[in-house]
């Protein structure tokens, strides 16, 4: 086992607010623990909740921030019960604390093996949005028609894949310049905007079983209730107030397996997978700006 102190630069901010308050910021991440593997980062994703806790908007712990819950890289060290792993081995995964930094530190439980054929900026934005998806549609349970808002987006994409291999009929919301690329993954395409009721029930006359809310708008709120059966699940995971009593929130539930289930369609093929934009680190200030533009395609990520 190497236990040799690293020092690691990770993107912090100290205060709340625009990108501007990003910071970078030299780490000793110390001797590393048992269980844990110190990592070389290749690729983190970035999701709105990280861009949201930037501004202030959305808060569940003090300053200073630190941010990102995937990644890519190769191990530079690892801790004895290795299950396997060993030093230069290709991984992704889910971080603990943060994984906007060039070294991190992750629990060996949270790592996944890098399949050849899947690049480091597509496995360093799955994990993530991957087991939202699959929280998601557990929860929700045994449906036949599924509505998500702003289903062009990273977990939005997935989503729409994983209930269509389920059999299930999916409609999703997205901006115009999305539509065609969410019909190429299998939904049923709708413009949001003004007159998103009509446009619903004109593409999907039925009352449909469910509804996710990825982007916590009114809009979506109001769409769901109009157009779910009465006893149908409303939920979101936009972290938003909400409206209506009918909207509960579903928090991701962390689970290799289900990020292995994932990977495992990506490297067959069975699932696409959408890079939007790719930032190199030292630009982290211009990827949280753009994700919190929206109207996204698949992932933004940081490259190390």
């Amino acid at each position: 086992m190497e236990n040799n102190n690293t020092i690691s630069t990770l993107l912090m901010a100290n205060a709340y607010g625009p990108a501007d308050v990003l910071t970078f910021q030299d780490f000793d991440l110390g001797e590393l623990r048992n269980g844990y593997a110190r990592i070389k980062t290749k690729a983190a994703g970035i999701n709105p909740i990280d861009a949201r806790r930037m501004t202030g908007e959305f808060k569940h712990a003090g300053l200073p921030q630190t941010f990102g819950t995937e990644f890519s890289g190769e191990i530079l060290a690892i801790s004895e019960n290795s299950q396997g792993f060993q030093i230069g081995d290709a991984v992704l995964g889910s971080g603990e604390g943060f994984t906007h930094a060039n070294v991190i530190d992750v629990p060996i439980g949270n790592l996944i093996r890098k399949p050849d054929n899947i690049s480091w900026e597509v496995a360093g934005s799955v994990a993530g949005v991957s087991q939202t998806a699959m929280t998601i549609l557990d929860e929700i349970g045994d449906i036949k028609s599924l509505l998500i808002h702003g289903a062009s987006g990273g977990v939005g994409s997935i989503t729409v894949q994983l209930a269509k291999a389920r059999g299930i009929t999916v409609i999703g919301t997205a901006s115009k310049r999305n539509l065609e690329y969410l019909e190429s993954l299998g939904a049923i395409a709708v413009e949001y905007g003004d007159g998103l009721i009509e446009r619903i029930k004109a593409a999907y006359p039925e009352a449909i079983d469910a509804a996710v809310d990825m982007i916590g708008t009114e809009e979506a709120t109001q769409a769901s209730l109009a157009t779910v059966q009465p006893d149908g699940v409303i939920a979101t995971i936009a972290g938003k107030p909400v409206s209506s009593k009918r909207v509960v929130p579903i928090w991701v539930k962390r689970n290799p397996k289900n990020l292995q289930f994932v990977v495992d369609g990506l490297a067959s093929g069975k699932f696409q997978w959408e890079i939007d934009s790719v930032f190199p680190f030292d630009k982290a200030k211009d990827a949280f700006t753009k994700i919190l533009e929206g109207h996204t395609k698949g992932k933004l990520l940081l490259q190390f």
